[in-house]
């Protein structure tokens, strides 16, 4: 059962990339979960990502680099590139248990108890591409029935066979630290339209 419903852009049934891409994060962190671990975290999180109004602050960084590797702006994002970005995508997490600190590692049962909804997700949104944020991420996903396909620029892809077809994922850093968006846009767009 899905507990945290991904965020679904405007514009993600039209493809905007040339493909309709899901991006795949790990998990959320909440201080506290029992107020903030609710359905619609993730809708919000990515909501806020291109309000005005909204205070910076530095998770935020991991979003925006990674919307620069995806459509190959590079420089100073406006607000209004972030929303048209974000609205061409749809963006899910993972593990649907929240963490309860910065960079803590669901443990193996956390996340095989998320696949269930992760392959739910998949029926829903149909994406016929997945940028996995992160190795461990990738690393733990269910593999379902799936295959290793070759990898694109050295980095490695997973192909799911659904009943609506073939869904790919993409290996990628995560874009929280040590991350070129220059790089990642040459991957990407590759893996895109492959």
């Amino acid at each position: 059962m899905i507990k945290f419903r991904p965020w679904v852009g405007d514009r993600y049934s039209s493809a905007p990339f040339g493909k309709r891409v899901l991006v795949l994060g790990e998990s959320h962190y909440c201080a506290d979960p029992a107020r903030e671990a609710v359905p619609g975290i993730t809708r919000s999180v990515i909501a806020d990502l291109f309000d005005p109004d909204s205070v910076h602050e530095p998770y935020k960084n991991t979003y925006t680099k990674f919307i620069k590797a995806l459509t190959g702006k590079f420089g100073e994002l406006s607000v209004a590139d972030k929303e048209l970005a974000w609205n061409g995508v749809a963006f899910y997490n993972f593990v649907q248990v929240a963490m309860t600190g910065p960079r803590t590692a669901p443990t193996a049962e956390e996340f095989r108890m998320s696949d269930g909804a992760f392959f739910e997700v998949l029926r829903e949104l149909r994406p016929e591409k997945v940028i996995a944020w992160g190795h461990r991420l990738y690393d733990e996903l269910p593999d379902g029935g799936g295959k290793a396909l070759e990898p694109v620029e050295g980095c490695d892809v997973w192909e799911y066979r659904l009943p609506f077809g073939k869904v790919e994922v993409l290996k990628m850093v995560h874009p929280s630290a040590g991350y070129s968006p220059e790089y990642w846009h040459g991957v990407i767009r590759k893996f895109i339209i492959t």
